[in-house]
C-alpha cells in the first residue's frame, strides 16, 4: 500500500507544480507582449511542461523553511495512533491532525485517474494515426528539381543541419506544414502557391524542426495525458502552440529588413486560413487566423536585437517561475493526504468509550477518580521528549495546549494500560539521581513481552517502507 501514498504525493506536487507556472504565465498575459520576447515565453511555457512530468520539488526542498513554519512535536507511542493517547510516564504524545484517505478511496481514484491516463492516450494515438494516414493517402512527391526542393538543400546548408528533410505536396492541407518526430516530411499544398515566397515557407518549417518543437508538442501531449483532470494543462497546450509560432517568426525574421518583413507577413496572410480544422497538436504550420494573426504580424515588424536588460528581466522572469513552481510543489507533496495503510486496527465507537484493536479507552471524564489522579500527577511529574530538543523536558516548560492535553485530556485512555503501567513502574526522584531536576520525577517501567513484539513489528514496517 505504500506506494499508493508515493504516487498520490507524485501526481499532486507535479499537478501544483505545472499549474503554478501556468499562472504565472496567465499572469503575464497582463503585460504587454513586446515587453518580453516571444522565445522567453516560449521557454516558460516548456519549464511548465517539465514541472508537469518532472518531480523536481521532491529532491529541491531548499525552498520549504520560507512557506512551512518549523514545528515542535513530542514522540508518539508506537502502539498507538495519533487520534488515541496512553499516558506513560515520561513518554506522552500530542495529537497533531493528519490528513489520511483509506486505502479503498484512494485505490478508486487512482483507478480513475489511470483510466483516464489511458483513455486520453488512446484517444490521441487514434486521432494522429487518422491524421498521418489522411496525408500518405493524398501525398504526392515534389520533383527533385523543383524551386522547393532547392530551396529546402539551400536553406538546410545556411542553418547547418545535417538530417533528411522530405518533401511532399498534398490535397489535404491547404497551408506548409512540418509533420514527423523520426522522419519529417514538409507537406506542400497542392494550390494556392502562387502568391507565397517559397524560400521563407521552407525557412519557417525548418526553424521549427531545428528547435525540436514537434517533440515540445509531443511532450505536451504527454503531460496533457498524465494531468487530463486539471484545466490548466489544456490552457497551457494552446498557450504553447501560439508562443512556438510567434518565437519562430522572431527567429525567422530577425535578420531581414522591413521590406522582407513585409514579404514574410504577406505570405502569413496568403495561408492564413491553411490549417483551419486540423490537429495543430500534431504539426508546425506557418498559417494562423484572427487575433493571433493580427498579434504575429505586429510583433513580427517589431523584431528587435534584445538589450541587455530585457534579457535580465526575461531570465529572471524564468527563474522566478521556476522557484515558485518548485516550492509550492514541495509545500503540496508535504500536505498531500497519506494512504492509511493500517487496516486491521480500526476504531469503534464514539463518546466517552471507543474500542481500538480489541482494547477499550475511554476519556478522561470517564476513567476512575484513582486513574484520573495517576493520569494527572504522573503527567505533571513527568518529562517529556520533544522533538529538536536534546534534553528532555518538564511539565512546566511545555507549552499551554501542550499542558492541557497532558493533564485534561482531549484523548481516550485505556483502564488496562493505566493499571499495568502503575504495576510495573519505578518512580525515580533526583535524590535518587542528580540527572533529574529537583521538583520531578521519572517513572520507568519494564517492557512487557507483548509490547516488545509490537516494537519490533513497527520497527520491521517502518524498514520495508523506506525501502
Amino acid at each position: 500500500m505504500q506506494y499508493m501514498s508515493k504516487l498520490l504525493e507524485l501526481l499532486v506536487s507535479l499537478s501544483v507544480a505545472g499549474s503554478t507556472a501556468v499562472a504565472c504565465i496567465l499572469l503575464l498575459r497582463l503585460i504587454s507582449p513586446g515587453v518580453f520576447p516571444s522565445k522567453w515565453r516560449y521557454a516558460i511555457g516548456k519549464m511548465a511542461i517539465g514541472l508537469y512530468l518532472l518531480p523536481v520539488a521532491l529532491v529541491m526542498q531548499w525552498p520549504l523553511p520560507f512557506f512551512i513554519p518549523k514545528q515542535t512535536t513530542t514522540v508518539p507511542i508506537p502502539e498507538l495512533p495519533s487520534s488515541v493517547h496512553e499516558i506513560q510516564p515520561g513518554l506522552s504524545t500530542v495529537a497533531i491532525p493528519e490528513l489520511n484517505l483509506s486505502a479503498d478511496v484512494a485505490l478508486v481514484f487512482l483507478s480513475i485517474w489511470g483510466t483516464g491516463v489511458f483513455a486520453f492516450a488512446i484517444w490521441q494515438v487514434y486521432c494522429y494515426r487518422r491524421f498521418i494516414k489522411k496525408l500518405q493517402q493524398t501525398r504526392s512527391p515534389v520533383p527533385e528539381n523543383s524551386e522547393a526542393a532547392k530551396q529546402l538543400t539551400m536553406m538546410k546548408e545556411v542553418l547547418g543541419m545535417q538530417g533528411n528533410v522530405r518533401l511532399a505536396h498534398s490535397s489535404a492541407v491547404r497551408s506548409p506544414i512540418l509533420v514527423g518526430l523520426w522522419r519529417p516530411t514538409i507537406y506542400l499544398p497542392m494550390e494556392n502557391l502562387a502568391n507565397v515566397d517559397i524560400t521563407m515557407v521552407i525557412h519557417h518549417e525548418l526553424i521549427h524542426l531545428k528547435r525540436k518543437d514537434l517533440w515540445v508538442k509531443a511532450i505536451t501531449l504527454a503531460a496533457s495525458a498524465l494531468h487530463w483532470f486539471n484545466p490548466l494543462v489544456y490552457i497551457l497546450r494552446k498557450d504553447i502552440h501560439t508562443w512556438s509560432e510567434l518565437s519562430c517568426d522572431e527567429e525567422v525574421v530577425k535578420e531581414m529588413s522591413y521590406t522582407e518583413r513585409k514579404r514574410y507577413g504577406e505570405t502569413l496572410l496568403n495561408v492564413m486560413t491553411g490549417s483551419r480544422g486540423m490537429p495543430a497538436r500534431f504539426f508546425a504550420s506557418l498559417s494562423s487566423e484572427g487575433k493571433q494573426l493580427k498579434r504575429r504580424l505586429t510583433l513580427m515588424l517589431n523584431v528587435k536585437k534584445l538589450k541587455k536588460h530585457t534579457i535580465i528581466m526575461s531570465a529572471a522572469a524564468v527563474i522566478a517561475v521556476g522557484i515558485i513552481g518548485t516550492s509550492t510543489a514541495a509545500w503540496a507533496a508535504k500536505i498531500t493526504p497519506k494512504v492509511n495503510t493500517d487496516t486491521n486496527q480500526t476504531i469503534e465507537g464514539t463518546g466517552d468509550s471507543i474500542r481500538y484493536d480489541g482494547v477499550q479507552f475511554l476519556k478522561y471524564s470517564a476513567l476512575t477518580p484513582d486513574e484520573q489522579k495517576f493520569v494527572t500527577e504522573k503527567g505533571i511529574g513527568g518529562l517529556y521528549a520533544l522533538e529538536g530538543h536534546e534534553r528532555l523536558m518538564h511539565f512546566t516548560e511545555l507549552t499551554p495546549d501542550e499542558q492541557r492535553q497532558l493533564t485534561k485530556e482531549d484523548g481516550y485512555y485505556s483502564p488496562e494500560s493505566i493499571a499495568r503501567i502503575k504495576e510495573s513502574s519505578v518512580t525515580i526522584t533526583h535524590q535518587e539521581d542528580p540527572s533529574i531536576p529537583l521538583g520531578t520525577s521519572m517513572t520507568i517501567r519494564s517492557v512487557t513481552p507483548e509490547e516488545r513484539a509490537v516494537f519490533k513489528k513497527r520497527e520491521e514496517e517502518a524498514r520495508a517502507g523506506d525501502q
